[in-house]
């Protein structure tokens, strides 16, 4: 599957920023800890877990699964991960792309996408393949900052205090909701 040029763009500035990706987490820490508290509040440890979009790995490996699949777009950021947790299985590919959904060893009980959804060219067609890998019981966690908050993120990239990053869709909790109704999933929350 080909990548759009935006993809192209992120996957890019990912394998550039794979290996000082963690120094930005402990550098934003207070932010990151809060992010990780809440999403082990929402997912139990020893649970089969599926993180799209995983980075470095340091979310999928604080969620303690007995099964742990992280993907991301970024053949450095697997590397990366794979390196520091090798107890965990990380794969380099599309998350758009449905063959590759399809060769994933599901189902999973939760599928988390942090952060992710914006980079999304197709967010309805994208979270239907992910039908392949659920059971009724499976959720899928999807956590997005407001676009509110970018005129402090586009300062903190500017001055140093945030990571640099590239042009993303800006999606409200409405929209997030809106495309899993259309994708055939019952929100409930």
């Amino acid at each position: 599957m080909k990548l759009s040029k935006r993809k192209q763009a992120v996957k890019k500035q990912a394998d550039i920023l794979a290996e000082i990706r963690d120094s930005w987490i402990k550098k934003n820490s207070y932010f990151y800890e809060r992010d990780r508290s809440y999403m082990q509040f929402l997912i139990n440890k020893g649970l089969r877990v599926l993180e799209l979009g995983c980075g470095s790995g340091q979310l999928l490996d604080a969620l303690k699964p007995s099964y742990g699949v992280g993907v991301d777009l970024s053949k450095n950021m697997v590397n990366v991960a794979q390196k520091k947790y090798p107890h965990l299985n990380f794969l380099q590919g599309d998350l758009e792309d449905a063959d590759f959904i399809a060769s994933l060893e599901g189902p999973f009980d939760y599928i988390v996408l942090s952060d992710t959804i914006g980079f999304l060219d197709d967010c309805e067609e994208t979270l239907a393949g992910l039908h392949l890998l659920c059971t009724p019981d499976t959720r899928l966690v999807i956590s997005y900052y407001s676009w509110r908050w970018q005129p402090i993120l586009t300062l903190g990239e500017k001055i140093g205090l945030k990571m640099p990053s590239v042009e993303m869709n800006w999606l409200s909790t409405e929209d997030t909701m809106g495309f899993l109704h259309l994708a055939d999933f019952e929100t409930v929350k």
